[in-house]
């Protein structure tokens, strides 16, 4: 009886280590469209064929899920001749702490993903802030990519309290250009 307790605790903690949707998203700035919707889907988020043209940013909603969480979450991904280009997670929370602690949580976890990231907070001051920024903080994870976590007060459009960010970026002859 013991062995079975054990067994069915180390297969229940296995299970739970793999990507969830809180889980930093890892895809990469010019992975392909096709291959960008397998790993969202990885990471939870589903997407909608309608048959239609492909729109661009193209959106992911959570997929069905059962049991109820603490808020909403959706991805929306935007391409530049079928490469992902940007990336933007966005959570709703309707708890003002919750909010705080889910983006405490984000930050720690990309700091463990890439720990000698160096700070990139500087590289975002050519783009517009989100609307609502609180709080952000950034890393440069390549030298094409810059990875941002906001804290958000919730503002319209899109209400999200917290934002996981996704940005390519390309150098110029005088210094860094981030791409709109």
């Amino acid at each position: 009886m013991r062995w079975e307790s054990l067994l069915l605790i180390a297969v229940f903690s296995t299970a739970c280590g793999g990507i969830t949707a809180e889980s930093p998203i890892t895809l990469k700035v010019g992975t392909d469209r096709t291959t960008a919707r397998k790993q969202l889907h990885d990471h939870k988020f589903c997407h909608k064929e309608d048959g239609g043209p492909q729109p661009n940013p193209e959106r992911f909603p959570r997929c069905a899920r059962a049991g109820s969480e603490w808020g909403e979450s959706w991805v929306s991904v935007r391409y530049e001749n079928e490469k992902v280009v940007e990336l933007k997670r966005y959570e709703t929370f309707s708890d003002d702490n919750r909010a705080v602690e889910r983006w405490n949580q984000l930050v720690a976890d990309r700091i463990k993903l890439h720990p000698n990231a160096p700070d990139a907070a500087s590289e975002l001051q050519g783009r517009t802030l989100e609307p609502g920024t609180r709080s952000v903080k950034a890393w440069r994870i390549d030298p094409q990519t810059i990875v941002a976590a906001y804290l958000l007060t919730p503002t319209s459009p899109e209400n999200a309290s917290v934002l996981e960010a996704i940005y390519k970026i390309e150098a110029s002859n005088n210094g860094i250009e981030v791409i709109q």
